[in-house]
């Protein structure tokens, strides 16, 4: 009797285990893994972009530095909903948390918000600061017209003294509940 209360115990340990392994979402992105619970979204399918690179001259008196951008985007199956994440590495360890130049008076993270591929154009943007992963980062709203805006955190796992060489960025345009929920449960481990 023993044996079998021992062999029902480890069949729901394991079985509670698989549950919970199935609920979390894991990309590695470069220099960064970005993990995420997705389980009330339901199934969904990974697609891993290409990275590339590219030289960064906005601005030469202020920033001129190479960057990398690793993209990936999850989409779920009977949804229209989808997340689109970028990992933008630099360079060089740039300042995030003030204006990127005298001409330009955004932030270095809502630079590369407004940046990053996922960012429809020609569209409403507001942005205010958002913590996520115990980090100090943005929200942008994206109004398109549409019934749900999209939403998109950005954020840097190495930020120090307000300079990073590392910005996450994750787009949703799921309803402001689902997205949140989303958002709450992002962990990022830098490689």
């Amino acid at each position: 009797m023993k044996k079998l209360r021992l062999i029902v115990a480890l069949c729901l340990i394991i079985s509670i285990s698989a549950v919970a392994l199935a609920a979390a979402e894991t990309l590695d992105l470069g220099p960064a893994s970005i993990s995420m619970d997705l389980e009330t979204i339901g199934p969904c399918a990974v697609k891993m972009g290409d990275s590339y690179s590219s030289d960064h001259n906005y601005d030469p008196m202020n920033s001129d530095f190479d960057y990398t951008i690793y993209p990936a985007s999850i989409t779920f199956g009977d949804s229209s909903g989808q997340l689109l994440l970028e990992v933008h590495q630099m360079g060089t360890s740039e300042p995030l948390d003030t204006p990127i130049s005298k001409k330009d008076k955004s932030t270095g993270l809502e630079h590369c918000i407004r940046e990053a591929d996922m960012m429809p154009r020609g569209t409403d943007v507001s942005m205010k600061s958002y913590t996520i992963d115990g980090r100090e980062g943005i929200l942008a709203t994206v109004d398109s017209g549409k019934e749900d805006p999209m939403y998109i955190v950005a954020y840097s796992p190495d930020q120090k003294d307000g300079s990073g060489t590392i910005v996450c960025i994750v787009g949703s345009n799921f309803p402001w509940e689902t997205t949140e929920s989303i958002f709450a449960s992002i962990e990022t481990q830098v490689a």
